[in-house]
């Protein structure tokens, strides 16, 4: 019994159907109304989003998030009986060992992550969970000829001095990241600030260089065969 459960665990065609479930859920999720702007999806962790969405609404990202811990249990079961295989390549270690850090950056992500999005107009000013104030010291911009707001920034006053944000410039304080997402100069200057806490980012990164060097390496393998 215990043989043929490590024996299905093990297949390369359950990871295959895995990943087609993952797949095909997704594409029912994009045509649902929570994959939408207005479903707060993007809005909070995943995790607490998924805490509060009723069934009905969310049943098709639970699938998604089963099929994808059965294929983490594939995928580490794989590991583990390739190490215990002497004299092969070392690319599929990497490229297991890749797989499992991504999936467990996600989950970081989804349990301990942050996001809050606020309109804050000049001389006003938000908290970080510790307490800690930033005040929105100065908001400036340049309107274009198409009337469209270019070259803004906002410089934000913090406990260690002052610190400015613009556009695919943000500034990131004990973790987190404050990104300027939209700037208006009149009647007051405003500005929509974006606040991220991403616990899991450096752990999916190491996981998708790893993953990469496994690939790399087995494709040059193959070309060698």
């Amino acid at each position: 019994m215990l043989k043929a459960i490590y024996s299905r665990l093990t297949s390369l065609n359950l990871g295959l159907w895995l990943m087609t479930g993952v797949m095909v859920t997704l594409a029912l999720g994009s045509f649902s109304s929570a994959s939408s702007e207005q479903g707060g999806l993007n809005d909070m962790p995943l995790l607490f989003w998924l805490q509060r969405a009723p069934l009905g609404y969310s049943w098709w990202l639970w699938l998604c998030v089963a099929c994808i811990a059965v294929l983490f249990v594939n995928a580490l079961v794989c590991f583990v009986d390739a190490l215990r295989r002497k004299g092969r390549s070392v690319a599929p270690h990497l490229m297991h060992a890749g797989f499992l850090l991504i999936v467990l950056a996600h989950l970081l992500s989804a349990y301990g992550g942050f996001k809050q999005q606020m309109q804050l107009p000049q001389g006003d000013s938000f908290g970080f969970p510790d307490g800690e104030r930033v005040v929105v010291e100065r908001i400036t911009g340049q309107v274009g000829p198409m009337g469209m707001m270019s070259g803004y920034r906002a410089d934000l006053r913090l406990s260690d001095g002052l610190h400015s944000v613009q556009p695919n410039q943000p500034f990131f304080h004990k973790g987190y990241g404050i990104y300027v997402k939209d700037v208006a100069l009149s009647p007051v200057p405003v500005a929509l600030f974006e606040v991220h806490k991403e616990p899991g980012a450096l752990t999916a990164f190491i996981g998708a260089l790893i993953f990469t060097v496994g690939n790399l390496m087995l494709l040059a393998q193959r070309k060698g065969r």
